[in-house]
C-alpha cells in the first residue's frame, strides 16, 4: 500500500496545538489506517501523520479543519489577551470576555485561515500565522479597537447575550464534565486557551462550540452553572439522566 505524509510542526512552547490536532484527529486517522507520530523537542514539536496515498485529500481537509481552530482560538486568544486592556473586569470575566469574541466569528475566521493553506506540503503553524495572517491580525486589531479599557462587569452580560443571541438551532450536550456535539464526539476547543486560569471551563466550551442550546445530562459546576444561567436562560434543556 502506498502511504503518504503529513507534517505539522509548531513551537515547544505551543506543543499543545499540536497535541490538540493529534487528538482530535484520534478517531479519523484510527478509521483511515494511518500511521501517528507525535515528536516532542526542546524548540520544536513535530506531528506526521502517515496516510494512505488514496485517503490522503480527506486526511489533509481534517487537518487543515483543526490548524484552522488553533489559529482562530489558540492565536487569536493570544493576541486579544496581549493587545487588550480590561482593567473594568475581574481576571474570570476578562477570560470570558475575550472567549466570547474569538467565538463570535471562529466559523468565519476559520473559512479564512483554511483558504491560505492550500498547496501545503508542510503546516509550520507559527510560520502560518507570523507570514500568512496579516488581513486577520488587522480584523482582530479593529474588533479590540471597539472595546472599552474601562469595561464594566455590569455591561458583560449583556453584551455576551448580544453576540449569541442569533445562534439558534446547534445544541451541545454536558456530562459529567464534558460537553459533547450532536454526534456525541467530545469537544476540546478551550484546551487551546493558552494561559487560561481554567474557571468556568465548560462555559468557555459551550461559548466556543457556538451552540444556541445546552442539554444536561449532569449537573454542571457551581460557577458554570450561574453563568449558563444568565448568558442562556430558558435555552438550557435536562435530559431525564440530570434528574436520576
Amino acid at each position: 500500500m502506498s502511504m503518504s505524509q503529513i507534517k505539522i510542526t509548531e513551537s515547544a512552547r505551543n506543543g499543545k496545538n499540536v497535541t490538540y490536532i493529534r487528538e482530535t484527529l484520534s478517531a479519523v486517522t484510527k478509521q483511515l489506517g494511518c500511521l501517528v507520530d507525535l515528536r516532542g523537542g526542546k524548540n520544536r514539536y513535530e506531528l506526521v501523520f502517515e496516510v494512505p496515498s488514496e485517503y490522503r485529500d480527506l486526511l489533509v481537509c481534517e487537518t487543515e479543519d483543526k490548524i484552522a481552530d488553533v489559529i482562530s482560538v489558540n492565536y487569536k486568544y493570544s493576541f486579544f489577551k496581549k493587545n487588550s486592556n480590561l482593567s473594568g473586569l475581574k481576571p474570570v470575566e476578562r477570560e470570558l470576555l475575550l472567549t466570547s469574541l474569538i467565538a463570535a466569528d471562529i466559523e468565519e475566521d476559520k473559512r479564512y485561515v483554511v483558504k491560505k493553506l492550500k498547496a501545503f506540503s508542510e503546516y509550520a503553524l507559527d510560520g502560518i500565522f507570523n507570514f500568512r495572517m496579516k488581513a486577520l491580525k488587522e480584523k482582530w486589531g479593529d474588533i479590540l479597537s471597539y472595546i472599552p479599557p474601562n469595561f464594566q462587569s455590569a455591561q458583560l452580560r449583556d453584551f455576551i447575550i448580544y453576540l449569541i443571541k442569533d445562534k439558534m438551532g446547534k445544541r451541545v450536550y454536558f456530562d459529567e464534565g464534558s460537553v459533547y456535539d450532536k454526534r456525541y464526539n467530545i469537544l476540546k476547543r478551550r484546551e487551546l486557551l493558552s494561559g487560561d486560569s481554567g474557571e468556568i471551563s465548560i462555559v468557555k466550551e459551550i461559548l466556543l462550540s457556538g451552540a444556541g442550546e445546552i442539554e444536561l445530562a449532569s449537573p454542571l459546576p457551581k460557577l458554570d452553572e450561574e453563568y449558563i444561567k444568565q448568558l442562556y436562560g430558558d435555552r438550557v434543556r435536562f435530559s431525564n439522566s440530570y434528574f436520576s
